[in-house]
């Protein structure tokens, strides 16, 4: 008799501590990979359904959720939603920095142009060949000649310096005339 009640005191605080650490849990996910509060939740309760490997996973996320709500000050919406790192372009290596240009100037200029040529040029919502080849090439050409000083500019004012046209344009035109 002794033991079926240690038994199932047991395995009451087993269930109990599952259920008070499932907030927790759907926090952690919720910060480490951006879902939403329904995806996190059903994620935990699959996870912990996994034998022995995702109960410890659980155990290891609900620690995880108790660091994010503390670390936030007990504000579970900054604990769940992780603040957005900033940078500035003075900071970043010559390596960075490029990167910076390839990944995300070049495909912003060239994703602006389009929209920009599918209002202009476009029919049907389609945009033609030429002018969609001729965006690629502005886009990678222009992001090629951007200087560091003219990305800090346009990061400090909003806007590129006014003699940047100037400076590139002619060699931007030049290189994408076909």
């Amino acid at each position: 008799m002794i033991t079926s009640l240690l038994g199932s005191a047991f395995g009451l605080m087993i269930s109990a501590f599952m259920l008070f650490s499932l907030p927790l849990n759907v926090i952690a996910l919720m910060h480490l990979w951006g879902w939403s509060w329904l995806g996190a939740l059903v994620g935990a309760i699959l996870f912990a359904c996994v034998p022995v490997i995702g109960q410890l996973g659980f155990l290891v996320l609900a620690a995880m959720g108790v660091y994010y709500v503390w670390d936030a000050n007990f504000d579970w919406h900054k604990a769940a939603i992780p603040s957005t790192k900033t940078f500035s372009i003075s900071t970043l290596s010559e390596p960075e920095l490029e990167r910076f240009k390839t990944e995300v100037v070049r495909p912003g200029f060239e994703q602006a142009c389009k929209a920009e040529a599918l209002k202009t040029v476009g029919f049907d919502g389609k945009l033609p060949a030429r002018a969609a080849s001729q965006c690629e090439c502005f886009a990678t050409n222009f992001a090629a000649k951007l200087t560091r000083a003219d990305m800090i500019a346009f990061e400090k004012d909003g806007r590129y310096p006014d003699d940047l046209q100037l400076r590139i344009g002619s060699e931007v035109r030049r290189a994408c005339q076909n």
